[in-house]
């Protein structure tokens, strides 16, 4: 073991004392006295004169914490315990390995360690990256009575926080809404930083005398001294419109961030002035309601929203739900809402279930009561229909007539075959051939990879598709027709074609 020390601190001719006993340069351990060709008798039975002292590692920062870009110097001095000059010194194992963001010498060693600060490790944290842990330095030494240790190991902490920033947030959030003479609306912002992380000596550089027609704050100025998390920092604004008018109010700060840097930032406030509020009725699905008669239900939701957001009140229902279209049901019979604004809080859910193959429209009336107070109607058409089975729909894209010049490459068409009301049809087959004209279908140019075509099932996507490809070698015009047949989703067999005009330039 004590070779093995030796070795590490590079020691030459090494006679020491190791655990009370005497080892000379080619003597053998002893309890007591002098050894042959060894060192002189010294307290501790044997060993050399001295203490069993040991170093002291004292890092200038023991804890680091540096924003991303920045950089910090750690020096470590190590002196003795006791002020007795220790020999041999060295940092274990390799400094060109430190963890991410630190560097420093590849390797560290001190001939006397004593007092004072002619000992010392400089290291250098730089981070590039948020990181966070421990840096721990382990080193060796002879002691005062040349006594090789294993020594000991300092430990540094530290962690890399990115430059943070401080956000303003307007509360409500999104544009802001008034009615003209129809009261105050409250806005506040609060500052925060986006890590948590401290940031100093926020103040807001716009003028709060010389905000746009219709804004006021309570604050002649606004500043925080610090700024982290919490509504701790936050200005007051009142939007009280008396004139119609719409615009952005910006609001300038400026602030210290967290690695003492100075910067700025700027909230912009959309707004604009209402005379009132209107409820709109929104239906899903959207357009044109269709069933399968005697089969067929489909559900129907009517969302209630006020246009702006803003809220409207005292919104109720005015059709009879109990007297619906043929075919039409609701899970209520009545339905009113306090309040009407965004979101979902206010719906009816229908139902369309047709026992008989008509069609028509469901209207639907309500009234409320708008932001300006005033009492308010609107009305809701839902076109509706049955059906007994679907249809095939053959679409070409690109879509119109299909235009190449000849001789200079080729132009992709695709034939995409789907059901009009998205139920499934099955057994499509095309009826026309993928031969070239007279034996086939394909007039001259015209060519496709499959040589027949045919899809189990389709309803909707591109799940049955055809590939044709015009290449034109000489001018030329006209209409590539494709005849298919299959069966609907009542069981009926159907018959369709579609047709292509092209031109060759």
């Amino acid at each position: 073991m004590l070779a093995g020390i030796c070795s590490l601190l590079l020691l030459s001719g090494c006679g020491a004392s190791f655990n009370g006993n005497s080892f000379g340069s080619g003597g053998s351990p002893s309890s007591g006295g002098n050894t042959s060709g060894g060192a002189p008798t010294g307290p501790g039975g044997g060993g050399l004169t001295g203490s069993n002292d040991s170093v002291v590692a004292t890092p200038s920062d023991s804890a680091v914490s540096v924003a991303v870009g920045a950089t910090q110097t750690v020096s470590i001095t190590f002196t003795s315990n006791d002020g007795n000059a220790i020999s041999g010194f060295a940092i274990t194992g390799t400094l060109a390995t430190l963890p991410a963001g630190w560097s420093g010498p590849g390797s560290f060693s001190c001939a006397s360690v004593s007092t004072g600060s002619a000992c010392v490790l400089n290291l250098t944290y730089a981070p590039t990256l948020g990181d966070s842990g421990a840096l721990t330095i382990n080193y060796v030494f002879v002691d005062n009575a040349t006594t090789p240790t294993t020594g000991g190991s300092v430990t540094i902490t530290y962690a890399a926080t990115p430059y943070n920033n401080v956000i303003a947030t307007a509360s409500p959030s999104g544009q802001i809404n008034g009615v003209v003479g129809g009261g105050n609306q409250s806005v506040s912002v609060s500052f925060t930083t986006d890590d948590g992380n401290a940031a100093t000596g926020l103040s807001l550089t716009t003028s709060l005398a010389a905000l746009p027609p219709g804004w006021s704050s309570t604050a002649a100025s606004f500043s925080c001294a610090i700024v982290s998390t919490g509504s701790g920092c936050q200005l007051p604004l009142t939007f009280t419109p008396m004139a119609g008018a719409s615009g952005t109010l910006a609001l300038t700060y400026v602030y210290t961030d967290d690695s003492n840097a100075s910067r700025t930032g700027v909230l912009n406030i959309p707004y604009s002035t209402v005379a009132n509020n209107s409820v709109v009725a929104t239906v899903s699905p959207s357009g044109e309601i269709v069933a399968v008669e005697a089969t067929g239900s489909q559900a129907v939701a009517v969302t209630f929203n006020t246009d702006d957001g803003q809220p409207a009140s005292a919104f109720y229902l005015t059709s009879d739900l109990t007297a619906l279209p043929a075919g039409w049901s609701s899970a209520s019979k009545t339905l009113s809402c306090t309040g009407v604004s965004t979101g979902n809080g206010c719906q009816l859910q229908l139902t369309y279930a047709p026992t008989a193959l008509t069609s028509g429209t469901l209207t639907l009336n309500y009234a409320y009561t708008n932001t300006a107070g005033t009492a308010s109607t609107g009305s809701l058409n839902v076109a509706y229909a049955a059906t007994t089975n679907d249809n095939a729909v053959a679409t070409v894209s690109p879509t119109g007539q299909i235009d190449a010049v000849f001789g200079q490459g080729s132009q992709p068409v695709s034939v995409t075959f789907t059901t009009d009301d998205g139920r499934p049809a099955t057994a499509l087959q095309l009826t026309s051939s993928l031969s070239p004209l007279p034996a086939g279908a394909l007039p001259a140019g015209w060519s496709s990879t499959a040589t027949t075509f045919s899809c189990g099932g389709f309803s909707s996507g591109n799940g049955c598709q055809l590939p044709l490809t015009y290449a034109p070698t000489s001018p030329g015009s006209g209409t590539l027709v494709l005849n298919y047949t299959y069966l609907n989703n009542a069981g009926e067999s159907k018959t369709g074609t579609v047709s292509i005009s092209y031109v060759a330039t």
